[in-house]
Parts: structure tokens; C-alpha cells; sequence
């Protein structure tokens, strides 16, 4: 196997992907449907694992992971033997790569990406965990990133269905480091035991330490199973209090104080994302000028005036799907654009897009009433908050300058809207009747 272009059933081996510690990884090519894959093939040696046992391991991913189907888990599509190797065919991504690089002090991720990888990996395990499916293993190395940092939970090895439970289920596996207490204790685990495993990556990947640190296995499972770790906030300051109790709760002893759901969890992390998200896209004074003096919406301000604009406004962060205005409901403020893109939506129909330099919510500038669609982020989104009646905080230039904008914008959506209404009309004539 270690030539390209030969035949392992009926895949073709391309190139080395990988090599793990139970096999290597092959890009591959799935002739019937016309996909790459990866195959990876058993080839452990029969002295240090034992052919019978590690087989069994190795298959096994295939058994429990093969039903799965989610974004967040590697998929595996077939599994076989070439030649007394069994193979595994799995879900091919290009340029995956470990969270291990990233749980070092000197190589941190922005915590708000971190946050967005730890929820994703929650997400999957809750889906694992609803169809009985328990990992076991949750480290750095069994999570991936690939090339747009989306996630990818692999190595089922060790994974055990609920409805399959055997004899050996209860033996202690897992890396010991991010072992759970029962884990540690030897006692049967489920899915919180996955959940605890998480908690400690998501520790790790806050500070760059690991909770417990110990010579050998006896001392680091007493210290799991009888001791607190340290406060994320006493190794980095700047860690919100909320993120440290999500640390806290999913790294809980007691079962009962634990996560009950990787969904808790997730929920959780998505309330303090937004929070995290807005920080860290703070600008300073000047670079605010800079972002808004290159918005079309403000080409007729002055610079006194915009720095006026400025001094009142308040900059927001939207992640996709977070909505930005809703249907029905009044509030007293309208949104220019500085980055990113939001969708109008009208009964769940998208009516239309804005980028950059647009305003949402205007209407509520001339009007009373209720918003009449709901405007939603359709990637990430920064824009400036700004209060109404200008009236209030404005002075009369200012006021005016708001007045010009708003109509101008207005003209602008009335000439697309009749852009695509004619465009509609043609289209339906030429339907037959």
C-alpha cells in the first residue's frame, strides 16, 4: 500500500492521508458514486495490541458510527477487509487538522473561536448521545478542524452503543487526562461522561494547562475523582464569569450538577458567544470614524457631525441567523451596516439582501407602527446602533443629514424593487398560459 494509484477493493488509493496508532489513512477514490474518501487500514501489529481485541476496537467505529449523520461527525461510509486488513471508508475533508496545536499557552485561539468550536463539539455529541452513542474518548487529537474551522469529531474506537453494552464496557478506556470521574473510578459511564471530556478541552483550550497534572495514572485519577481543578479566571483574567461556570458545570463531579445534555451545553455557549463576539470586535474611536466616513449611508456628513453620530451610536455583532430586527415587534433604534450581509424575510421568504453601508429598520424612522419584516445575519455581522427620534440627541444638520440618507435610501429599494418586479412580469409571460 504504500504506492498510489492501487486497488484496495474497490477504492483506488490516491496517497497517505495519515497514520494513526491503529492504521493508516489513505485519500482514496469511491469509483462507483465519484467521491473522495478516506480509507483507513488496520495495521497494528498483533504484539502490542492483539489481533482479536484491536480488530474489535477497530471495527467497531464502523459498527457505531456508521448510522451517524451529522455535521460535526466524521461520516463513515463502508467497512471491509482487503486481503485480512480490515478497512474503514470514510467522510474525506481536506486539510484536517488537530485541536491539539491549540491547547498550548503560546498557540490560544481567540476565545471566540473557541467558544464556537467547544459548542459545535457539544452539538455532536448531543446527537451521538440521542442515539445512544457514547464516545469515550474526547480529546484534542479526536477533533478536528478543517480548512473554514468547522468541526469534526472522529475516532469511534472505543465508542459503545447503549443497546450493544458488553462485558468490557466498564473497563476503564479514555486518555487519562481528560478522563471523568466515573471514568477514573472504573464505574459505567454515559453520555456525561463525553461531556466532562469536553468540559476539560474547553479548559485547556481557554488557559493552554490541562485541570490535573500527575506523575502516573493511580495519582491523576485521585486527583480527577477528589479534587478541584483551578479557576480558569485565576489562570486568565479575562475570561468572562459566565464562560468559567460553563467550565465549572460541565467539569462537575456529581452527576447531578454536570450537563445533563451536550444541547445544555451548546445552549449555553451560544448565549455567552454573543457577549465574547461583541468584545472582541471593539474598535477604537479613530478606527470607528474610519469604518463609518467609508459608509455610503454617511457621505454627506460632515466630520463634526459623524464624530456626533459616533458619540451616540453603539456598535453591534451579529453572528448568522441572529436576527437584527423581528416582524411585529417596535423598537426605537435602526441599524446602518458596516460589514457582512442580513437577509429581509417576510413570512419566512427572503424578500431581499443588504450589505455593507445599508440601513435596517428605517421605516421606524417615519412611522409608529410595528416593523413589518424581519431582518436576519446571514454571516457574521458588525453594525452601528443607533437611537431614535434623532430628535433627541441631533442637532437641525444633523437631523437634516438623517433625512436625506433615509429618502435616498428609500428611492434606492423603490428603483430595485421595480427592477425586479419587471423582471417578474417578463418571466411570467413567458410562461405558457
Amino acid at each position: 500500500m504504500s504506492e498510489s494509484h492501487k486497488k484496495l477493493g474497490k477504492y483506488t488509493i490516491l496517497g497517505v492521508a495519515g497514520r494513526g496508532g491503529m492504521g493508516t489513512v489513505y485519500m482514496g477514490h469511491d469509483p462507483v458514486i465519484d467521491r473522495k474518501v478516506a480509507v483507513k487500514v488496520y495495521t497494528t501489529s498483533e504484539v502490542e495490541f492483539g489481533s482479536e481485541v484491536a480488530q474489535k476496537m477497530f471495527l467497531n467505529e464502523a459498527q457505531v458510527v456508521g448510522a451517524l449523520d451529522h455535521p460535526n461527525i466524521l461520516r463513515i461510509y463502508d467497512a471491509g477487509n482487503y486481503k485480512g486488513r480490515p478497512y474503514i471508508a470514510m467522510e474525506y475533508v481536506e486539510g484536517l487538522r488537530t485541536l491539539g496545536p491549540y491547547c498550548k499557552p503560546d498557540a490560544l485561539l481567540p476565545m471566540e473561536s473557541v467558544i464556537r468550536i467547544v459548542q459545535k463539539c457539544a452539538q455532536g455529541l448531543d446527537y451521538a448521545h440521542r442515539n445512544d452513542v457514547t464516545h469515550r474518548d474526547i480529546k484534542p487529537d479526536n477533533i478536528m478542524l478543517t480548512v473554514d474551522d468547522d468541526v469534526k469529531i472522529v475516532d469511534f474506537g472505543v465508542a459503545e452503543r447503549k443497546s450493544t453494552r458488553s462485558e468490557d464496557s466498564f473497563m476503564t478506556v479514555g486518555t487519562p487526562t481528560y478522563m471523568s470521574p466515573e471514568q477514573a473510578k472504573g464505574e459505567a459511564i454515559a453520555g456525561q461522561s463525553d461531556i466532562y471530556s469536553l468540559g476539560v478541552i474547553l479548559y485547556q483550550l481557554l488557559t493552554g494547562n490541562v485541570p490535573f497534572k500527575a506523575p502516573g495514572l493511580a495519582a491523576l485519577s485521585i486527583l480527577i475523582t477528589t479534587k478541584d481543578p483551578k479557576p480558569v479566571r485565576e489562570l486568565r483574567a479575562d475570561i468572562p464569569i459566565e464562560l468559567e461556570a460553563i467550565v465549572t458545570r460541565a467539569m462537575a463531579k456529581d452527576l447531578d450538577e454536570r450537563y445533563k445534555t451536550g444541547e445544555q451545553m451548546s445552549a449555553d455557549l451560544a448565549a455567552i458567544h454573543q457577549q465574547v463576539a461583541r468584545a472582541g470586535v471593539a474598535l477604537s474611536p479613530e478606527q470607528q470614524f474610519d469604518a463609518a466616513s467609508d459608509l455610503n449611508f454617511f457621505q454627506e456628513f460632515t466630520e463634526a457631525e459623524l464624530k456626533k453620530v459616533l458619540d451616540t451610536a453603539t456598535w453591534e455583532h451579529f453572528s448568522a441567523g441572529d436576527s437584527l430586527v423581528k416582524e411585529g415587534t417596535k423598537e426605537e433604534v435602526i441599524y446602518v451596516l458596516v460589514s457582512g450581509e442580513v437577509a429581509v424575510e417576510l413570512d419566512d421568504c427572503m424578500v431581499c439582501s443588504l450589505t455593507q453601508g445599508d440601513c435596517v429598520g428605517e421605516l421606524a424612522y417615519f412611522s409608529d407602527e410595528s416593523h413589518t419584516a424581519t431582518v436576519v445575519a446571514r454571516n457574521n455581522v458588525s453594525a452601528m446602533k443607533i437611537q431614535i427620534p434623532i430628535s433627541k440627541w441631533g442637532s437641525i444638520p444633523v437631523q437634516m443629514r438623517f433625512n436625506s440618507a433615509f429618502q435616498k435610501t428609500l428611492v434606492q429599494r423603490l428603483a430595485r424593487t421595480t427592477r425586479e418586479l419587471g423582471k417578474f412580469i417578463k418571466e411570467a409571460a413567458r410562461q405558457p398560459a
